[in-house]
């Protein structure tokens, strides 16, 4: 899990602005225990400055992939989330309501060859595990 302030120390030595803004994003962000949603973001940043702009919170999200502070799940070819949590594990998603739990189980996924790369840069890998909720269950 990222903390705010390493997050803006860093920011500041690469010479970034933190803004108000990015503060308030990062604070909602590392508030969390689940892997909510830019549009969650979105909506409680919006409850305390109500003229953030969506493209403010995507972009600071992004910024943060980039940086390696927080994981991108990608689900859906039009669904991602965001995950603070950047130590080794891998994700339950539900079919159903697409909620995800952790998994902290260790799994050891197979090292490709430069061969099988195809040129690609590898910067995360994981299981995702599909299936019902408990919830969607009942």
């Amino acid at each position: 899990m990222f903390s705010v302030d390493s997050v803006c120390e860093r920011l500041h030595r690469e010479g970034k602005k933190i803004t108000p803004q990015r503060r308030l994003i990062y604070q909602a962000l590392a508030s969390k225990t689940t892997h909510p949603s830019a549009e969650d973001i979105y909506e409680e940043v919006r409850a305390i400055i109500p003229d953030i702009s969506p493209a403010t919170v995507y972009k600071t999200l992004r910024e943060l992939v980039d940086m390696g502070e927080v994981l991108e799940i990608k689900y859906q070819s039009d669904q991602i989330r965001f995950d603070p949590l950047i130590t080794p594990h891998n994700h339950l998603v539900c079919t159903r309501c697409y909620s995800i739990e952790n998994v902290y189980k260790k799994i050891t996924i197979p090292e490709l060859d430069a061969e099988e790369k195809a040129g690609f840069h590898i910067r995360q890998s994981e299981i995702i595990y599909w299936g019902l909720c408990s919830a969607c269950q009942s």
